[in-house]
């Protein structure tokens, strides 16, 4: 076998092994988080700082272009964030993808080996969930470390064959096919901070390239590879609401007009870096010698682990760039219309409107959307129970209409919501907590549903009781009309409980379902009672009896939404 062909192989099997640890590594991260990632999402903050490190932290923990701006983006389609925050928690993440080259810089030898022994060990062996997390995360470092290695060993195996070192000293010649190769990269694994690793890689093998020219070209991709995944994110948010693709379109716009300037001054760019690099490694080596008396040797400036810094340090300073020209400037961006954006989005009709499929790689953003989505199925069933209220006690047939139109929309979100339910528990490995919380959800929707139908066999009965001219005594009218309110104020406030998370709330609804029982059954009594005196039609009984019936199921509906909220709150 050629030296080119092993060597191509080994790149990518690089290639997909760093593409796994680094998913794994994400993953581990969001579980080790658990609930405090649903707090975060829940309790998104409008200040600028604090939204700014928002990014920061989301993308140096899950260390995934597209995860992180599928949460984002998600964030902002379920009104989480609304567009100001939501560019500068982008900004934020900018920076926090620059973490992963930082380590991959950090010369620890062959020390990377006791990461992946004492991950497999915390992971295999460790009997807390949170340590077997926590061995995901160290297995997936090292796995990462080594990844880089071979990375640098393929491209060694290229370097003995001149067709390879000629097309890759083109490329680190060019600066802007450096940065198209960088971009089309970055765009094709939705993942920059693999395409800043490839770039470090390649410093160390003997292109006869000058240290400033082999560092300028790698400092092209990288900057290319900064613009390659807003790229994706703006594509693949095109039937998002207006306020997510205009995000999408900014955060395009600012990452790009800053790679493009960068790569007309690249020379001036280079120089920056590499004296930044200087200050720095100055700065730490005379903190060591005065602070530990280390005596530490001084790298010099080809060296190749300092030179895999300086690019490292290049996709830092270049995405602070980003942040310090155009943060100011978001203020009045936020302000600024697009009329190419159309709302083409489904919201209020048999569509959904949180539910997001990219989400789903996020377990704790994924149930935060669900939940929202069986609230906003939760108030059209509300909206039902009072439309048939009124069409019962006032003949107010014109809402009927409304009433159906409504009950094929709740059918369908209850399909939708437990086919996205279904799909999270199939493709992810769930927290215990998270389990407990999606069997909760299925519980509440289901019940939600059943409310749903039962608003719709009242405005039935209401319709029978208008064309058969149907006659209620006052007494019989005012005993429904107080059964309707105990029943529609005890789902509203469970419905309530459940969305605001009320654990108080919902623990006090619980004692009252009794009462509604008791009170269905001295009405049924008073009805007899009515009968056997003559004072109360036979057809009209039924139709009684009938409404009663479905008023104290939407009771025990009522109850078991309380019921499954104050559990996922203990929980």
């Amino acid at each position: 076998m050629s030296s080119i062909v092993e060597g191509l192989l080994s790149l990518i099997g690089a290639l997909g092994s760093f593409l796994y640890a680094i998913s794994r590594f994400g993953d581990g991260v969001q579980k080790l988080a658990g609930e405090r990632m649903r707090i975060i999402f829940e309790k998104q903050p409008k200040h600028p700082a604090y939204s700014f490190l928002s990014g920061v932290g989301m993308a140096a923990a899950l260390q995934s272009n597209i995860l992180t701006f599928g949460m984002i983006t998600s964030l902002i389609n379920a009104s989480f964030l609304s567009l100001l925050p939501a560019l500068w928690t982008m900004l934020g993440v900018n920076l926090g993808m620059t973490l992963t080259a930082q380590l991959m810089s950090i010369h620890i030898g062959p020390y990377f080996f006791l990461l992946l022994f004492i991950g497999y060990l915390i992971y295999f062996y460790g009997k807390k969930h949170s340590r077997h997390y926590l061995g995901q995360i160290l297995f997936n470092l090292g796995l990462m470390y080594l990844s880089f290695g071979m990375f640098h060993h393929a491209f060694k195996m290229l370097e003995s064959e001149p067709i390879a070192v000629h097309y890759l000293r083109v490329l680190l010649t060019n600066p802007w096919l450096g940065f198209l190769v960088g971009l089309g990269l970055a765009a094709s694994f939705r993942s920059s901070n693999t395409v800043v690793v490839l770039a470090q890689s390649m410093v160390g093998i003997n292109l006869a390239l000058a240290p400033v020219t082999l560092l300028s070209g790698a400092f092209a991709i990288v900057i290319g590879a900064n613009a390659g995944t807003t790229i994706i994110n703006m594509l693949s948010g095109r039937d998002r609401l207006p306020v997510v693709r205009k995000a999408n379109w900014f955060h395009l716009f600012f990452n790009l007009s800053t790679a493009i300037f960068s790569i007309l001054f690249l020379p001036i760019a280079y120089y920056l870096v590499h004296g930044v690099s200087l200050q720095i490694s100055g700065f730490f080596h005379n903190f060591a010698k005065m602070v530990f008396d280390w005596n530490i040797v001084a790298v010099g400036r080809t060296d190749r682990w300092y030179n895999i810094w300086q690019i490292a340090m290049a996709h830092t300073l270049f995405n602070m760039a980003v942040i310090c020209i155009w943060f100011p400037i978001t203020f009045v961006a936020a302000k600024i219309g697009l009329p190419i954006l159309k709302d083409d989005t489904k919201i209020g009709t048999n569509g959904s409107t949180y539910l997001d499929r990219r989400a789903l790689q996020t377990p704790a953003l994924a149930l935060i959307l669900a939940a929202r989505e069986i609230k906003q199925m939760a108030d059209i069933t509300q909206r039902m129970l009072k439309s048939a209220r009124l069409a019962f006690i006032k003949n107010q047939m014109h809402l009927i209409d409304g009433i159906n139109r409504d009950e094929v929309i709740v059918d369908d979100l209850q399909e939708q919501i437990t086919f996205y339910l279904s799909a999270l528990l199939s493709q992810n490995s769930l927290t215990e907590a998270q389990s407990h919380r999606l069997a909760g959800l299925l519980h509440i929707v289901s019940d939600v549903e059943r409310v749903g139908d039962h608003a719709y066999n009242i405005a039935n009965l209401a319709e029978k009781r208008y064309q058969e001219q149907l006659q209620f005594s006052e007494l019989a009218l005012n005993e429904i009309e107080l059964m309707f309110g105990k029943v529609i104020d005890f789902y509203s406030k469970a419905c309530q409980a459940f969305s605001e998370n009320q654990q108080a709330v919902a623990k006090q609804l619980l004692s009252r379902e009794e009462g509604i029982d008791k009170l269905e059954e001295e009405l049924r009594q008073n009805h007899i009672h009515r009968l056997n005196q003559g004072k109360c039609w036979p057809s009209s009984g039924v139709v009684y009896v009938e409404m009663l019936s479905n008023l104290q199921r939407v009771a025990a509906h009522a109850a078991n939404i309380a019921s499954a909220s104050l559990e996922e709150g203990e929980e």
